[in-house]
């Protein structure tokens, strides 16, 4: 997952009295006066403590925050910085530009959305969110590490505490400081969206099920996204040299009769054939930067979160035999890597992070979370050429765990992650604040693109930033490790599903996974009851036509709303229903 540069700000609850103060549905830390520094050769100060109760925001009485089914966090504040930190963080940099100045488009962590659905606070602490942060400034022969974790917790009585914690800065030379001159951590009460849901059941296409909500998958190497960003060592220029449309050509929807594999449950399905992390037709690892899947989670403007680390995703998975093994049946050498699931970087610019892992024939399954020597991986009882479903549901906000079901039954938890959500699709920009080019936005299908790039020109902007918008499936720069596998069906949720509700989910069926209902019988069948055309799906079309809804650009999905839309539902929805 793409952790931000080295900086690590920690919000951390503290014990009190209820009687102290009387809960609203605010509270705030001061900042002011919280330092980063490390002693020349010597160590980094401590873990920097700031509560509601000694320093609130604004001064004045003792603050505490009423228990709630959901918060939001707004951090800021003015640095003071000495050389030769200085010379990267210029004194009066806010901590935005100091977080853009580490990466670009970072500065929206600084604002998030969590739910809390106990909507109680009986813990003596209760994380709402938890961030390490980590990079590099300047150039190599002068270079200044940097790592952090912000992190926010109540108390029992709803105090807050904001922290400086776990801070390194390697000392070979003399460091500086930074010192917010103001600054201030600010959690607000928030009635949560409600749960948005997206499924495919890969019938011919990428589309997603009746039912859906906003979510998209489109291949990386769309090229309608444009020129690809550079391959290894040079991810953030564009390389004319990596082509496109190579993940469609190497994959493929298929049944699993064609396949002459049995279906999920048993039944026969439509699947999608995945392609390999990898251009077959060569070896230079650039050209494996952009094979894979891209997922859309479309969750703005109902969820206003700039990223979430709250969801749910569901595989119906199959492993054939010459993934799990290599050149098989001549021999049984297990290959260690037959597939990468998840890269949480909106455009594969580094190792995947969610990987199957086979040890000596024995599959194991790990999530990286910060980096991929992190992962742990555990076993997962599973074997080759055989129908499973995996579900992960991951909180990275308030626990910081992933917790894994194999056919609706519990394995194990591992590490979590957060994703980017930087794009509403309502008013698409840039991570750096810089709105979309209206054409571009239509020329990408109302798709961020994962290869844009900001003109860096924005107000504040610290240069070119990308969409920040995007999820890759199946990619993995580094090795590009990643093997044919088959999906029946993937759900994506922006919440996370109960124990109680993915257990019901069993396991896998060629039926869907929560939107099982009945399938559409045309591209006109838009409304339900499915499996039948009438005047509710003329209002459908309409209604979707008027709004610019995805559902309704069905004469090639372009992004365009014209006349040849309603000419391919006119013919639709004359030809009629089996």
């Amino acid at each position: 997952m793409p952790r931000s540069a080295p900086l690590t700000l920690v919000l951390a609850a503290m014990m009190m009295s209820p009687a102290l103060a009387q809960p609203d549905s605010d509270v705030g830390v001061d900042l002011t006066g919280v330092e980063i520094e490390c002693v020349f050769l010597g160590p980094c100060f401590p873990d920097q403590v700031r509560d509601s109760i000694s320093s609130p925001f604004p001064a004045g009485p003792v603050q505490t925050i009423v228990p709630a089914s959901g918060y939001q966090w707004t951090l800021g504040g003015t640095l003071d910085t000495t050389f030769p930190l200085s010379s990267f963080i210029p004194t009066g940099s806010t901590l935005e530009e100091l977080l853009d100045t580490l990466q670009a488009g970072n500065s929206f962590l600084t604002r998030g959305y969590v739910r809390y659905p106990a909507a109680a606070l009986p813990d003596p602490v209760n994380q709402i969110w938890s961030e390490p942060f980590s990079g590099v400034f300047g150039d190599e022969g002068f270079e200044l590490d940097l790592s952090i974790t912000i992190e926010l917790v109540l108390d029992q009585a709803g105090a807050l505490t904001a922290s400086l914690k776990d801070i390194d800065i390697p000392t070979g030379f003399l460091t500086g400081s930074a010192t917010f001159t103001d600054g201030f951590a600010q959690l607000d009460t928030w009635t949560p969206s409600p749960r948005q849901q997206t499924e495919w059941h890969f019938d011919a296409d990428l589309s997603s099920a009746p039912g859906s909500d906003n979510a998209q998958l489109r291949y990386l190497d769309d090229p309608a996204f444009g020129v690809i960003l550079g391959g290894v060592g040079d991810e953030t220029n564009p390389n004319p040299s990596t082509p496109t449309g190579i993940t469609q050509a190497q994959s493929s929807f298929i049944t699993t009769t064609a396949l002459g594999i049995s279906g999920p449950g048993g039944a026969e399905d439509s699947v999608y054939r995945t392609s390999p992390a990898r251009n077959l037709s060569t070896l230079n690892p650039d050209h494996r930067r952009a094979v894979g899947l891209a997922l859309f989670p479309a969750t703005q403007p109902l969820y206003p979160g700039k990223f979430f680390g709250q969801w749910t995703m569901v595989f119906d998975l199959y492993i054939p035999s010459e993934a799990w093994f290599e050149d098989f049946p001549a021999n049984t050498i297990a290959r260690q890597f037959p597939l990468a699931l998840i890269q949480g970087n909106h455009n594969n610019d580094n190792t995947a992070d969610t990987f199957f892992r086979n040890a000596g024939g024995q599959m194991t399954f790990g999530n990286s979370g910060v980096d991929f020597s992190s992962a742990v991986y555990k076993p997962l009882p599973i074997a080759p050429d055989t129908w499973f479903r995996l579900a992960l549901v991951s909180d990275d906000f308030t626990t910081g765990i992933m917790r894994v079901f194999l056919d609706g039954v519990f394995q194990f938890e591992t590490n979590s992650d957060w994703y980017y959500n930087q794009v509403d699709p309502t008013a698409p920009a840039y991570a750096d604040g810089e709105l979309v080019d209206p054409a571009d936005w239509t020329a990408w299908g109302a798709f961020p693109s994962p290869w844009a790039r900001s003109t860096g020109s924005a107000p504040g902007s610290a240069g070119p930033t990308t969409c920040s918008s995007t999820i890759c499936l199946f990619a993995d720069l580094v090795g590009g490790r990643s093997e044919t596998v088959y999906l029946a069906n993937m759900y994506f949720a922006d919440d996370t599903l109960s124990d109680a509700e993915i257990l019901a989910l069993g396991g896998p069926s060629a039926d869907g996974i929560v939107l099982t209902g009945p399938a559409m019988c045309n591209a006109a069948d838009l409304a339900e009851p499915f499996g039948a055309l009438d005047f509710t799906d003329v209002i459908a079309f309409l209604t979707a036509f008027g709004s610019m809804d995805p559902a309704a650009d069905l004469a090639a999905p372009t992004g365009v709303f014209d006349f040849s839309d309603v000419l391919t539902f006119l013919g639709a929805f004359g030809s009629g229903c089996p």
